[in-house]
């Protein structure tokens, strides 16, 4: 009822809503310049710094060109609190032996080992007896090779000797490979270095109940102290943390890297680089998409009032009739669902599908400027059956010949044949035209329409590219080709249009609505919920970067936890905020942080600080307690299970967010459908 009173009798008059929008508008438009020197700006600024920074840094560190073999990073800092666990041991300059095992196999790598003919001899033997099995490998210098536990081994601790033996010549030595082969070779060979672990061998079931498996479980027990680190080893980590942590989450990264032994510090390191680089690149330009001042947040009058602004407009330029009273307007927080009845007139070129994209694109084109970033849903019902259809012959008989509606019954029909002629004249010269046009842009015609009267020329196409992979490869968009037509066919007929405006319409044959509305995301329905929602396209960088099909659809799904979890920054505040991004709930993190900020409109400064905080307590946490967690599970040998739990882990983030996905839409299109559902009913 407020609405309706400040808007004047004279639709073209503007009244108090108009002009508060019209300010509205002002603002926003003085603000598209990209780098402000606001906050936000030096935050991303800051952020695609610490980006080159950091991934320049791990990218060198892994290629291996600069110090690839030094430990005095780890060796440094493996003196200090940052590393909780042992100091490590620089072995650069020395031979050592990498030992492991991996379920019922033990492995062996050698490091450092001399460049001559070597051979690696790994045998498991009980203390004071002879070896029970050895496994010779011969090769070249450094080797690896691994001892595969026997089924009928009893469970117990066990005994592993290790011995690199090495001739005086550069013989490559890969025949030996048994008993024999060591024993012909034995009389040049020397041994290098010799090394003795235990392992403790036990057997574990698995399987269902009815489908039982045993199998030898390995352990190696060593008290000698852990190796150094390299470089270029902390540098392949990191890119394997960080694929780790984008498609598993943190808890992922850590755990898996906890299991292979890598430094807490570099865990934590990973980890605050990739938070700080996308919360400090990602947030502000989500606050640059999303953000607007308490004065630009356009309240339900004001809505309606746009729409029925650029509607009017729309309607003027296809010239169709519109009742506003009967138009339906929902204005919720997570879209703006439009329910549009209209008439046609003699004078109705378009179809409902015309009419449809019109509105919504010139709806999106007035969304964008003003900041407004909810989906758009419009429902558009033709009320009579003019154009009811897509069908180019359904049309008035008034389009055929200019003014002949209006010519009065008399014996001269001079008058209308004269008119008749002038009307085959502007036919030939259009279709004359069409077929250049369509030559000059390799497109078929899938239907032109010509028609006139004393004010307007109408001329309609339906086109298609002949180019294979049009899809793909046809670049020029409908709007391109419909202005180089009406620019050709100005030029063509001109001594045909008599003063009368001309009126282009072209599209594609193939084109969806949401190509022609020229949206900056587009939503489907998805099960029973049917439906089409666009976002307003919005340009620059944020826009290109945040507005494609993959952000799009990360985005919208992190927007939805947002809007679900608003209760608990509602209540808590600040505090809250730093608790949701610490706390490793499914599908949170820095990004769902900054969103939730953005949704409960706390200041930029304050969101960034809370995500910044709670971003580096979840990873300091993680990455500090990854390791015990792994010492715990190997306590009770449960190690088995870690494997297992990293591809849950994996799993549910990729259930979670594709749940998320499916629920948010389920949300959009049910309310919608029911919206216009009621609507039309009534």
């Amino acid at each position: 009822m407020t609405a309706a009173q400040e808007v004047p009798q004279d639709p073209t008059a503007p009244s108090p809503i108009d002009r508060e929008l019209d300010r509205i508008r002002q603002r926003r438009e003085g603000r598209r310049q990209f780098f402000r020197g606001t906050f936000d700006d030096w935050t991303l600024l800051f952020g695609l710094i610490a980006g080159v920074v950091f991934f320049g840094g791990v990218m060198l560190m892994s290629s291996g060109y600069i110090a690839a073999d030094s430990v005095v990073v780890d060796g440094a800092l493996s003196k200090t609190p940052l590393d909780t666990g042992e100091q490590c041991v620089d072995r650069t300059e020395e031979f050592w032996f990498n030992i492991w095992a991996s379920n019922d196999e033990i492995f062996v790598q050698t490091h450092n080992a001399p460049e001559r003919g070597t051979v690696l001899v790994i045998s498991l033997v009980v203390s004071g007896e002879n070896p029970m099995t050895s496994i010779f490998k011969g090769g070249l210098g450094d080797i690896r090779s691994q001892l595969l536990l026997d089924d009928e081994l009893a469970d117990g601790t066990y005994t592993v000797n290790v011995t690199l033996f090495a001739s005086d010549s550069a013989v490559d030595l890969s025949p030996v490979a048994s008993q024999e082969d060591f024993d012909e070779e034995e009389a040049s060979l020397f041994p290098v270095k010799v090394k003795v672990v235990s392992v403790e061998v036990h057997t574990e079931t698995t399987g269902g109940p009815f489908s039982q498996v045993k199998e030898k479980e390995a352990e190696i027990i060593d008290t000698e102290s852990r190796s150094c680190w390299t470089t270029e080893g902390l540098g392949k980590w990191g890119w394997r943390l960080m694929g780790a942590e984008w498609g598993g989450g943190r808890e992922t990264a850590m755990l898996w890297g906890g299991s292979a032994g890598i430094p807490a510090w570099w865990l934590a390191f990973v980890s605050l680089g990739m938070s700080i680089f996308f919360l400090c690149v990602q947030y502000p330009l989500m606050h640059r998409l999303y953000h607007r001042d308490d004065a630009d947040l356009l309240t339900t009058p004001q809505m309606r009032r746009l729409i029925e602004r650029t509607i009017r407009r729309v309607s003027e330029d296809l010239r169709f009739d519109v009742d506003f009273d009967e138009m339906k307007l929902q204005d919720r927080p997570i879209s703006i669902d439009v329910y549009l009845p209209y008439s046609t007139t003699g004078k109705t070129i378009a179809t409902p599908i015309d009419v449809r994209t019109e509105i919504t694109k010139y709806l999106l084109e007035e969304y964008a400027v003003f900041g407004e970033m909810r989906p758009l849903q419009l429902k558009v019902v033709c009320t009579d059956s003019v154009t009811s259809g897509d069908d180019l012959t359904s049309l008035d008989s008034n389009f055929m010949a200019w003014g002949s509606s209006r010519i009065p019954l008399a014996e001269d029909y001079s008058g209308f044949f004269s008119e008749m002629s002038a009307f085959g004249k502007l036919e030939v010269a259009g279709q004359e035209s069409l077929a250049r046009w369509f030559r000059k842009h390799d497109l078929v015609g899938f239907g032109t329409a010509i028609m006139a009267d004393e004010e307007a020329v109408f001329v309609r196409v339906i086109y298609r590219p002949v180019q294979r992979f049009a899809y793909f490869l046809f670049k020029p968009s409908y709007k391109d080709l419909q202005d180089d037509l009406e620019k050709q066919l100005s030029s063509d007929l001109a001594p045909h249009l008599r003063g009368r405006s001309l009126v282009v319409s072209a599209r594609n044959e193939k084109s969806t609505l949401a190509d022609r509305a020229i949206a900056g995301r587009v939503e489907q329905g998805v099960k029973e919920y049917t439906g089409e929602a666009m976002v307003a396209k919005m340009g620059g960088i944020a826009g290109a970067l945040l507005q494609n099909p993959f952000m799009g659809d990360i985005l919208s799904s992190v927007e939805y936890v947002a809007h679900k979890n608003q209760g608990r920054i509602d209540r808590y505040g600040y505090w809250g905020l730093i608790v949701f991004v610490w706390i490793p709930f499914m599908a949170s993190g820095v990004l769902v942080g900054a969103m939730l900020g953005l949704v409960a409109r706390m200041p930029f400064e304050r969101v960034l600080a809370a995500c910044m905080i709670g971003g580096t307590a979840a990873s300091l946490t993680w990455a500090y307690t990854a390791r015990g967690i792994i010492e715990f599970m190997e306590r009770y040998q449960a190690e088995v299970f870690v494997p297992i739990l990293l591809a849950i882990a994996v799993a549910l983030t990729w259930l979670k967010v594709r749940d998320n996905k499916i629920r948010r839409r389920e949300e959009l299109f049910r309310d919608s459908m029911a919206f216009f559902a009621g609507a039309s009913k009534s």
